[in-house]
Protein backbone atom coordinates (compact mmCIF):
# COMPACT_ATOMS: atom_id res chain seq x y z
CA UNK A 1 0.00 0.00 0.00
CA UNK A 2 1.31 3.43 -0.82
CA UNK A 3 2.27 5.78 1.99
CA UNK A 4 -0.61 8.20 1.31
CA UNK A 5 -3.08 5.30 1.40
CA UNK A 6 -1.74 4.08 4.75
CA UNK A 7 -1.92 7.59 6.21
CA UNK A 8 -5.52 7.93 5.03
CA UNK A 9 -6.44 4.52 6.45
CA UNK A 10 -4.75 5.25 9.81
CA UNK A 11 -6.50 8.62 9.98
CA UNK A 12 -9.87 7.05 9.16
CA UNK A 13 -9.39 4.39 11.84
CA UNK A 14 -8.41 7.06 14.37
CA UNK A 15 -11.48 9.17 13.56
CA UNK A 16 -13.73 6.11 13.79
CA UNK A 17 -12.35 5.28 17.24
CA UNK A 18 -12.85 8.87 18.41
CA UNK A 19 -16.41 8.84 17.10
CA UNK A 20 -17.15 5.53 18.84
CA UNK A 21 -15.75 6.86 22.12
CA UNK A 22 -17.89 10.00 21.80
CA UNK A 23 -21.02 7.97 21.05
CA UNK A 24 -20.36 5.55 23.95
CA UNK A 25 -19.86 8.44 26.36
CA UNK A 26 -22.92 10.34 25.08
CA UNK A 27 -25.19 7.30 25.23
CA UNK A 28 -24.15 6.36 28.76
CA UNK A 29 -23.74 9.76 30.43
CA UNK A 30 -27.43 10.21 31.40
CA UNK A 31 -27.83 6.66 32.84
CA UNK A 32 -24.56 7.15 34.75
CA UNK A 33 -25.81 10.44 36.25
CA UNK A 34 -29.08 8.78 37.26
CA UNK A 35 -27.38 5.71 38.74
CA UNK A 36 -24.78 7.69 40.70
CA UNK A 37 -27.52 10.02 41.98
CA UNK A 38 -29.48 6.95 43.14
CA UNK A 39 -26.53 5.61 45.11
CA UNK A 40 -25.33 8.93 46.56
CA UNK A 41 -28.80 10.19 47.48
CA UNK A 42 -31.33 7.32 47.45
CA UNK A 43 -34.00 9.36 49.25
CA UNK A 44 -33.55 12.13 46.66
CA UNK A 45 -33.30 14.70 49.47
CA UNK A 46 -30.81 16.99 47.73
CA UNK A 47 -30.68 18.03 44.12
CA UNK A 48 -27.21 16.82 43.20
CA UNK A 49 -25.85 18.68 40.20
CA UNK A 50 -23.64 15.98 38.70
CA UNK A 51 -21.38 16.33 35.68
CA UNK A 52 -20.62 12.79 34.54
CA UNK A 53 -18.64 11.02 31.86
CA UNK A 54 -17.77 7.46 31.00
CA UNK A 55 -14.08 6.57 30.89
CA UNK A 56 -13.29 5.77 27.27
CA UNK A 57 -15.17 2.60 26.31
CA UNK A 58 -14.90 0.94 29.74
CA UNK A 59 -17.64 0.09 32.25
CA UNK A 60 -16.24 2.84 34.51
CA UNK A 61 -17.32 6.43 34.81
CA UNK A 62 -17.00 9.42 37.09
CA UNK A 63 -19.12 12.33 38.26
CA UNK A 64 -18.03 15.73 39.55
CA UNK A 65 -20.16 17.73 41.98
CA UNK A 66 -19.99 20.34 44.72
CA UNK A 67 -20.50 19.32 48.35
CA UNK A 68 -19.56 20.28 51.87
CA UNK A 69 -17.79 18.11 54.44
CA UNK A 70 -21.08 17.20 56.13
CA UNK A 71 -22.58 15.87 52.89
CA UNK A 72 -19.44 13.86 52.12
CA UNK A 73 -19.34 12.38 55.64
CA UNK A 74 -23.06 11.48 55.43
CA UNK A 75 -22.57 9.72 52.08
CA UNK A 76 -19.48 7.90 53.37
CA UNK A 77 -21.25 6.75 56.55
CA UNK A 78 -24.44 5.62 54.79
CA UNK A 79 -22.52 3.67 52.13
CA UNK A 80 -20.03 2.33 54.71
CA UNK A 81 -17.07 3.64 52.72
CA UNK A 82 -13.57 3.14 54.08
CA UNK A 83 -11.65 6.34 54.75
CA UNK A 84 -8.15 6.83 53.37
CA UNK A 85 -5.83 9.59 52.20
CA UNK A 86 -5.02 9.33 48.51
CA UNK A 87 -1.40 8.67 47.60
CA UNK A 88 -0.04 7.40 44.31
CA UNK A 89 2.97 6.17 46.27
CA UNK A 90 0.72 3.77 48.23
CA UNK A 91 -1.37 1.66 45.88
CA UNK A 92 -3.59 0.42 48.71
CA UNK A 93 -5.12 3.91 49.00
CA UNK A 94 -6.76 3.63 45.57
CA UNK A 95 -7.37 -0.07 44.80
CA UNK A 96 -8.28 -1.42 42.24
CA UNK A 97 -8.22 1.88 40.42
CA UNK A 98 -4.46 1.78 40.20
CA UNK A 99 -4.83 -0.95 37.57
CA UNK A 100 -7.06 1.33 35.48
CA UNK A 101 -4.42 4.06 35.51
CA UNK A 102 -4.81 7.75 36.23
CA UNK A 103 -8.22 8.12 34.64
CA UNK A 104 -11.50 9.61 35.79
CA UNK A 105 -11.20 11.12 39.27
CA UNK A 106 -7.49 10.29 39.34
CA UNK A 107 -6.79 12.23 36.13
CA UNK A 108 -5.22 15.57 37.03
CA UNK A 109 -7.04 17.18 34.08
CA UNK A 110 -10.41 16.01 35.44
CA UNK A 111 -10.19 16.65 39.20
CA UNK A 112 -6.81 18.26 39.77
CA UNK A 113 -4.13 17.02 42.13
CA UNK A 114 -5.49 14.19 44.30
CA UNK A 115 -2.44 13.25 46.38
CA UNK A 116 -3.21 13.98 50.02
CA UNK A 117 -6.97 14.41 49.55
CA UNK A 118 -9.50 12.59 51.70
CA UNK A 119 -10.90 9.59 49.88
CA UNK A 120 -13.55 7.02 50.64
CA UNK A 121 -13.81 3.62 48.99
CA UNK A 122 -15.81 0.42 48.85
CA UNK A 123 -15.44 -2.48 46.44
CA UNK A 124 -16.49 -6.06 45.77
CA UNK A 125 -20.07 -5.44 44.62
CA UNK A 126 -21.50 -4.54 48.03
CA UNK A 127 -25.27 -4.43 48.46
CA UNK A 128 -25.28 -0.68 49.04
CA UNK A 129 -24.12 -0.20 45.43
CA UNK A 130 -27.11 -2.12 44.00
CA UNK A 131 -29.35 -0.20 41.64
CA UNK A 132 -33.15 -0.29 41.47
CA UNK A 133 -33.03 -1.32 37.81
CA UNK A 134 -31.12 -4.50 38.68
CA UNK A 135 -27.60 -3.28 37.93
CA UNK A 136 -24.82 -2.82 40.43
CA UNK A 137 -21.53 -1.00 40.79
CA UNK A 138 -18.38 -3.04 41.36
CA UNK A 139 -16.75 -0.25 43.38
CA UNK A 140 -17.16 3.38 44.35
CA UNK A 141 -14.41 5.86 45.06
CA UNK A 142 -15.30 9.25 46.50
CA UNK A 143 -12.67 11.99 46.54
CA UNK A 144 -13.19 15.34 48.23
CA UNK A 145 -11.22 18.57 48.15
CA UNK A 146 -12.20 20.44 51.33
CA UNK A 147 -10.54 23.64 50.12
CA UNK A 148 -12.66 23.93 46.96
CA UNK A 149 -15.75 21.93 47.94
CA UNK A 150 -15.35 19.83 44.79
CA UNK A 151 -16.04 16.12 44.92
CA UNK A 152 -15.51 13.35 42.41
CA UNK A 153 -16.96 9.89 42.55
CA UNK A 154 -15.81 7.07 40.31
CA UNK A 155 -17.72 3.85 39.78
CA UNK A 156 -17.58 0.77 37.60
CA UNK A 157 -20.61 -1.18 36.49
CA UNK A 158 -20.40 -4.83 37.53
CA UNK A 159 -20.73 -7.59 34.95
CA UNK A 160 -23.98 -9.57 34.86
Amino acid sequence: MKKAGRLFLNGAIGLTLLACNFLWNSANRVPLESDVNEVLDPANTTEMDLTCAMIDTTRSGYCLFTADEGQIEEIAARLELDYRVTSFDKNDTIPPLVSEGRVGCLDENVFGQVDGLPAYYIGGRPGQLSLAGGGQFEYLLLLFNPETGQACTQVSYAYG
